[in-house]
């Protein structure tokens, strides 16, 4: 078996295992307390949570098929069971536990799954060794009434192959602060287990845009504030969904494969840092050796190194390793899984990742700048140790610059110096780029308007972009002759012959503007 990071085999453990208890006892080590400190203190809002099931029609997946054969129920589309967390109104009601976190992932992929059996397995989960994990209560309300107001989005995508809740303690903890909040299952791109490749982290980036288009029709939900947060190979599949929709207006990853990945996120070509042009906060644990990287095949080029249009935050926590990023790993762990840390380090650490995730998000999403200030300080200013956490921070370097940018600049200029307007944003914009085939078709809508000086730039410039480009030099011919520059346009109308021959209007229109000079 192939790992992911490579950690595949952690975060199966970390991840399916966890339903079946952990198969953790207390003879292993000190057992994880029932109810453990794993957040700062809570925010204004009481938390609401809806459980939601929805189809992915145009996707499917294959049945399951069990070790004796047998295959599950086939579905009508991709199912895709939403954990939807909210700001709430303070009314009362009994919290959820978090055996109800589990028992309502036992139908995350199957709807149609037994009640009967989901409640025989939580009677087991309450009655064996980790009763008291099971029976900790947490911040949210089922279905509680939600709060007044809009507030930003914060999509999650879990770690590989593992349930939507792994991370309970941090989506509440948002959704208290005035987030809503929503996670689904990780699935691969054609059954239920994740592949630890381009498919399969595209069929999670897919199942963002799925939740980000379910959120538009939420009343709470502020959808052009929306921010997609990952853990392991989760903190990968946002990179891949910002790098297709616009609508990522940040990213938060909790030791996100995109740094250990280097040729996953390689083989997709448009995750590209022009296409995540968006401010990155990274919690990244105490880091592998170069050894292990080149053992693994982890080695490679840096995306964050790569984020030059973007705010980049990357923070190195020492107590914790790559699963006690999960609040659920850490909820259920005994002691001894956090080797030469003691529990209370690796609380505190983690407490401290989920501060910078919200002042992150309030910096970014509800505009706050006394939180962005509050970003750029050392943590040591704000209570945490560099054994805790140190930060490093790159702001944007370059000016991400499109073609909107250039043509509000040509217009400005008075519609001359295209090429030289062109060139500047090359040097502040290195991804800038421009179509010689749009510079053709925009010239031509000032040539109808009677620009034809204006339409002569773009036409050069298209041109200068793309010397074989015969269809721009026959437009420069037509602009020339607007401006009654006759040996200019028989020049351009050369050209435009020159590199295609077939060019029946440029062959005509030489013709005739010779027999008129001849005249």
């Amino acid at each position: 078996m192939t790992s992911i990071m490579r950690l595949r085999p952690v975060l199966i453990v970390l991840s399916i295992a966890a339903s079946l208890s952990l198969s953790v006892s207390a003879s292993a080590g000190v057992p994880a307390p029932a109810a453990p400190n794993l957040i700062p203190e809570a925010g204004p809002h009481a938390v609401g949570l809806r459980v939601v099931q929805q189809y992915d029609y145009s996707r499917l997946l294959e049945p399951s098929v069990d070790a004796f054969g047998k295959a599950g129920n086939a579905a009508p589309g991709r199912p895709i069971q939403m954990l939807v967390w909210y700001p709430a109104r303070r009314a009362g009601g009994a919290p959820m536990l978090a055996a109800d976190y589990q028992q309502a992932s036992l139908n995350d992929v199957d709807f149609t799954a037994s009640a009967a059996e989901a409640t025989r397995q939580r009677a087991g989960w309450m009655a064996g060794p980790q009763s008291a994990q099971y029976g900790a209560a947490t911040l949210a309300v089922r279905d509680a009434a939600a709060a007044a107001g809009r507030f930003p989005v914060v999509i999650y995508a879990p770690s590989f192959a593992a349930q939507a809740h792994e991370n309970i303690d941090l989506c509440e903890y948002l959704a208290s602060h005035g987030y809503v909040v929503l996670a689904s299952r990780s699935l691969g791109a054609r059954s239920v287990m994740m592949t630890d490749d381009v498919e399969g982290v595209e069929a999670q980036a897919a199942d963002i845009a799925f939740l980000a288009n379910y959120a538009q029709t939420l009343p709470q939900a502020d959808i052009g504030n929306v921010a997609a947060a990952g853990f392991s190979w989760g903190g990968m599949a946002n990179v891949f969904a910002a790098a297709r929709s616009s609508r990522v207006k940040a990213l938060v990853s909790l030791d996100g494969s995109i740094r250990y990945h280097p040729k996953v996120w390689g083989a997709a070509g448009y995750v590209q840092p022009a296409r995540t042009a968006v401010p990155m906060l990274y919690l990244g644990a105490r880091a592998p050796s170069a050894e292990v990287m080149e053992r693994k095949d982890m080695l490679g080029k840096s995306y964050l190194n790569t984020m030059t249009y973007s705010d980049v935050y990357v923070a190195t926590l020492p107590p914790m390793t790559h699963p006690d990023f999960s609040a659920w790993h850490v909820r259920f762990a005994d002691d001894a899984a956090f080797g030469d840390y003691a529990r209370a380090d690796v609380l505190q650490a983690y407490r401290s990742s989920a501060l910078y995730v919200r002042r992150f998000l309030d910096a970014y999403l509800k505009q706050d700048g006394e939180a962005l200030a509050w970003l750029k300080q050392s943590p040591a200013r704000h209570g945490i140790g560099p054994q805790v956490m140190s930060m490093a921070f790159t702001p944007v370097r370059h000016a991400l610059l499109g073609e909107g940018d250039f043509l509000r600049a040509f217009a400005n200029a008075g519609y001359k110096d295209a090429q030289s307007i062109h060139a500047g944003m090359v040097v502040r914009s290195p991804d800038f780029k421009l179509s010689p085939m749009n510079m053709n078709t925009l010239g031509y809508q000032l040539l109808r308007a009677k620009n034809a000086r204006g339409a002569l730039e773009l036409f050069k410039l298209a041109t200068f972009l793309e010397p074989t480009f015969a269809n721009a030099f026959d437009s420069e011919g037509e602009a020339y002759e607007a401006l009654g520059d006759t040996r200019s346009a028989i020049a351009a109308y050369e050209k435009a012959v020159a590199a295609d021959p077939n060019q029946r209007n440029a062959v005509a229109r030489i013709a005739a503007l010779r027999r008129g000079s001849a005249n």
